[in-house]
Parts: structure tokens; C-alpha cells; sequence
């Protein structure tokens, strides 16, 4: 019998903040939730920092954080 040996690759959860570098993870899909329920798959978020930044998904699975573009 031979041996199928199956390689799953998962994505990288973890981000910061564009203005003050403060990592975020979304370990319990928090983030990702947002995402999938808005129509651009982006979400908005706050930082301690008070600045606000966008967070989404790339295509390859990897969570990306953004400053708006004015």
C-alpha cells in the first residue's frame, strides 16, 4: 500500500497596525467573520493608537492590513 502524504498550508493570521505597528491576530476568525459579512470583504478597525485601519484577505489566505487612501 503506499503512503499519500497530504500538505496543508494555512495562512498567515497575524497583522499590524500600518500607523504604530501593533500586531493583531485572528486566531478566532473574528476578523475573518467581518470580512465574508461585508460586500468588499474588508473590515474597519480602531486601534489603541486611534487611528483607523482596514484589514482583509488575500489570495492566498494571508491576512493584509491597510491604510485608506484618501
Amino acid at each position: 500500500m503506499e503512503k499519500i502524504y497530504l500538505h496543508l498550508k494555512i495562512g498567515k493570521i497575524d497583522f499590524s497596525c500600518p500607523y504604530c505597528n501593533k500586531i493583531y491576530s485572528d486566531v478566532d476568525d473574528k476578523y475573518l467573520n467581518k470580512c465574508n459579512k461585508n460586500k468588499k470583504f474588508i473590515t474597519k478597525i480602531k486601534c489603541t493608537c486611534n487611528n483607523i485601519f482596514y484589514m482583509t484577505y488575500n489570495y492566498m489566505g494571508n491576512a493584509v492590513s491597510f491604510k485608506k487612501e484618501s
